[in-house]
C-alpha cells in the first residue's frame, strides 16, 4: 500500500506501508526494527523481541530514509472481571525520534486499528500516551490491573494503572464494562 504524506518542508514524500508476519522479517529486517526502537525509546531492547513473542509488524518506510516507523499486534488474552477476550495486543509503536509529529505513527496505527477491527474482540496497549491513541479512537481501562501467574494466582500490577489503553470493535462483548479489574498472561520482559 502507498501513501503520500506531506513532509514538514512541505515537499511530498512517499511513503509505503509493509504488513509483515514476524516469521518473515529477515535478520537486517529485525535489526532495523531494533534500532528504531532503541531511538524512539531510548532503552535497551535486549530480549524483547522474543518477549513478546510472534506477530504481525506494520512498518512505514521513505524512500529517501527506509524504515520510519513500526508498531506491531500480537495475539493475547484478557480477562476483564469473569470473561475471557481474544485480544490484539499493540507493541513497538515506534517513529524515528527526527520525524515524530508528522503523521507517521498515525499511519502505522491505522493499519493496526483495521487489523484489530476486523480479527479480534478487542485491541489493548499499554502507553503514557494516552493523548495521541484517544484521538484515533482509544480508551483508557478505569479498573485496576492484574497479572496471571503461570500457576493461576493472580499478583496486583499497580503501576499500570490508567496507563492500559482498549479499542473497541465490531466484536466487543457490548457490556464490557471498563470499571472491571482486568489481567492479563505473565510473560517475560514488560508483562502489559
Amino acid at each position: 500500500m502507498n501513501l503520500r504524506l506531506r513532509a514538514a518542508d512541505t515537499s511530498v514524500v512517499k511513503t509505503s506501508i509493509r504488513v509483515v508476519p514476524s516469521s518473515a522479517l529477515t535478520a537486517s529486517d529485525w535489526s532495523t526494527l531494533t534500532d528504531l526502537c532503541i531511538a524512539a525509546f531510548n532503552e535497551s531492547w535486549e530480549g524483547y523481541w522474543e518477549s513478546i513473542g510472534p506477530g504481525v509488524h506494520v512498518i512505514a518506510e521513505e524512500a529517501r530514509r527506509g524504515v520510519v516507523a513500526h508498531a506491531a499486534i500480537v495475539d493475547r488474552l484478557l480477562y476483564p472481571g469473569e470473561a475471557t477476550i481474544r485480544t490484539g495486543y499493540v507493541e513497538a509503536v515506534a517513529v524515528a525520534p527526527d520525524l515524530q509529529r508528522q503523521g507517521f505513527g498515525t499511519q502505522v496505527m491505522e493499519v493496526i486499528d483495521s487489523m484489530i477491527d476486523e480479527g479480534y474482540e478487542l485491541g489493548a496497549l499499554g502507553t503514557g500516551s494516552q493523548p495521541f491513541y484517544a484521538r484515533l479512537g482509544w480508551v483508557t481501562w478505569q479498573g485496576p490491573t492484574w497479572i496471571r501467574e503461570r500457576g493461576g494466582g493472580l499478583v496486583r500490577s499497580h503501576d499500570e494503572d490508567g496507563h492500559i489503553m482498549i479499542r473497541r470493535t465490531p466484536i466487543t462483548p457490548p457490556d464490557l464494562d471498563l470499571s472491571l479489574p482486568i489481567a492479563v498472561d505473565w510473560r517475560t520482559g514488560e508483562v502489559w
